[in-house]
């Protein structure tokens, strides 16, 4: 079948947004394979719509605003809770323990929705409860992956209360547990807000690499521990990575100058 010439500026817009930095022509027609007269019109038609941009003086060609105008307009419009609800189901049938999605909501996590387990645990998170940051599996799996400077404003002044004997209080302390979080994909709370409450949290990201929303699987101890939660841990990544594609998002790269990486306790 012959190409479009939709399919063809479909696959100039990949060019571009896949670009490390802004094309010329030339490079635009040796990484898209397409003749020099095709891709004429199609930048043409591209300026014209808003979707690339030109820059005359350095004679390059990037990603137009109407881009990030449709994509803005279409996370506007979902209901990540709703999206999620599906894996949300998944994860509480297969491992009979609570499900909830969260947000960030400034320096707490702002849970929108809960599954509860068959078995009666005295659920502790609620829809529209908040939760400190620090103490929390969601908060840290929203904090872990952060750029450096937006997590370091996000800690600055921030109060480590403490709530058990196993809450981290001391600033560097929880900062390696953050790298630890980046390591594995996911944050983890062994009894750090309430005694008997333990869970795992996998972050969901938009278009730009950046945590918008959490999926926390909680529990009790006794009941379930922490190595138990640990063997969960990879039904929730897949459940939290099949939500993020199906609202567009990556996963992000490496954080930049993290280099270490802390050992699983």
């Amino acid at each position: 079948m012959q190409s479009s010439i939709v399919h063809k500026l479909l696959t100039l817009l990949t060019v571009v947004s896949e670009a490390q930095k802004p094309l010329t022509f030339s490079e635009i027609v040796t990484r898209t394979g397409l003749n020099k007269s095709t891709i004429h019109r199609l930048l043409a038609i591209g300026v014209e719509e808003g979707v690339l941009r030109h820059d005359p003086q350095r004679k390059v060609y990037v990603l137009g605003a109407r881009v990030f105008d449709l994509v803005r307009n279409a996370y506007n419009g979902y209901d990540i809770q709703e999206i999620a609800l599906d894996e949300m189901i998944g994860l509480q049938r297969q491992f009979d323990a609570n499900v909830t999605i969260g947000v960030p909501g400034g320096r707490e996590v702002m849970y929108l929705r809960m599954l509860e387990s068959a078995q009666a645990m005295g659920g502790v998170q609620r829809p529209g409860m908040r939760e400190p940051m620090h103490c929390s599996a969601s908060g840290k799996a929203l904090l872990a992956f952060l750029p450096p400077a937006i997590l370091d404003d996000t800690l600055n002044n921030y109060s480590f209360e403490r709530f058990t004997d196993r809450t981290i209080t001391d600033p560097s302390a929880f900062k390696d547990e953050l790298r630890w979080v980046r390591a594995h994909g996911f944050g983890r709370n062994d009894r750090e807000e309430y005694e008997h409450f333990i869970g795992i949290a996998a972050p969901v990201f938009n278009y730009l690499g950046e945590p918008i929303a959490v999926l926390n699987i909680w529990t009790t101890y006794p009941r379930n521990t922490m190595d138990d939660l640990m063997g969960w841990s990879g039904a929730l990544l897949q459940s939290a990575q099949r939500v993020t594609g199906m609202i567009g998002g990556i996963a992000p790269h490496a954080i930049p100058g993290d280099t270490e990486q802390t050992e699983e306790a």
